[in-house]
């Protein structure tokens, strides 16, 4: 479905070269969900970033479905990969209605500026929006910026996925909600990852949430993807035992690790007396 090959992007800064990605190489076959957790400037978004189209490779190949797609612009991706960003009014038009706004993601990849909205096609997005349970469908002609965060989000989601992408991209797309929030958007994306078989690529810095969902999970640091855990693996793998290796690899005064021990302290671990 989606293969990387030895993708590298190195950016000028002043007079310096920084390389933001280096020689990764991923396999993503149809439904594959990975999670990709990582230090601050590891290379996690800037990996997204290369495979929607919106920067382009130093080096290196993406083929999507078999097609080599390095050099296509990201408009012409757009229906085969869908993006969702962590401000949850980064993927909408908050000037525009709930149902204005579907109604553009519909046409996603047109490149339409006027996109129709037949009486048949209100009845479809009413209905979509009543599916994701969150009470939008009664907000449908209300503007996207009188929206609250996690409705925003759960547009967000409806609207990445409205016209079938083969790969969603998820850009921390719940660290701007509270926890109730998050947990609902999140059920709300695995829902719909499952239900149209979609390739995915959470980048995220909650290393519960990477640990909880997807199949795979990779770990990056400075461009390069340090350790893949997978199936089995994955599901027997703890927060402390990322912690441990991301330690050990000298990765410590990071948000990654300062959440990850929020997170050991919010659910110690049992002793013996429990």
């Amino acid at each position: 479905m989606l293969e990387i090959e030895r993708a590298s992007k190195t950016f000028r800064v002043g007079a310096d070269t920084v390389t933001a990605v280096r020689d990764v190489s991923l396999s993503l076959a149809k439904g594959d969900f990975l999670t990709i957790i990582g230090s601050n400037g590891a290379g996690k978004s800037t990996l997204l970033n290369l495979i929607s189209g919106v920067v382009p490779l130093t080096s290196g190949r993406i083929l999507l479905e078999g097609d080599d797609v390095t050099n296509e612009p990201a408009y012409r991706r757009a229906r085969r990969v869908s993006w969702i960003l962590q401000n949850p009014l980064a993927g909408t038009a908050p000037s525009m209605s709930v149902l204005e706004n579907l109604a553009f993601a519909s046409s996603r990849g047109t490149r339409s500026l006027r996109p129709a909205l037949s009486r048949a096609k209100r009845r479809d997005l009413l209905a979509r929006l009543e599916g994701l349970g969150v009470g939008l469908e009664r907000r449908s002609a209300c503007r996207v910026a009188l929206l609250s965060g996690g409705e925003r989000q759960a547009l967000a989601v409806l609207m990445a996925t409205l016209v079938r992408p083969r790969v969603l991209l998820l850009d921390e797309h719940t660290a701007a909600l509270d926890p109730r929030n998050a947990e609902l958007i999140t059920r709300v994306t695995c829902d719909f990852v499952r239900s149209l078989e979609l390739t995915t690529l959470m980048v995220t810095h909650n290393m519960a949430q990477a640990l909880e969902v997807g199949n795979r999970l990779v770990m990056m640091h400075r461009g390069e993807v340090l350790h893949e855990l997978a199936d089995e693996e994955k599901r027997r793998a703890t927060v402390p035992e990322l912690v441990r290796f991301f330690a050990h690899r000298e990765v410590a005064d990071d948000r990654l690790l300062l959440e990850a021990e929020d997170e050991e302290r919010a659910c110690p671990a049992p002793t013996a007396s429990d």
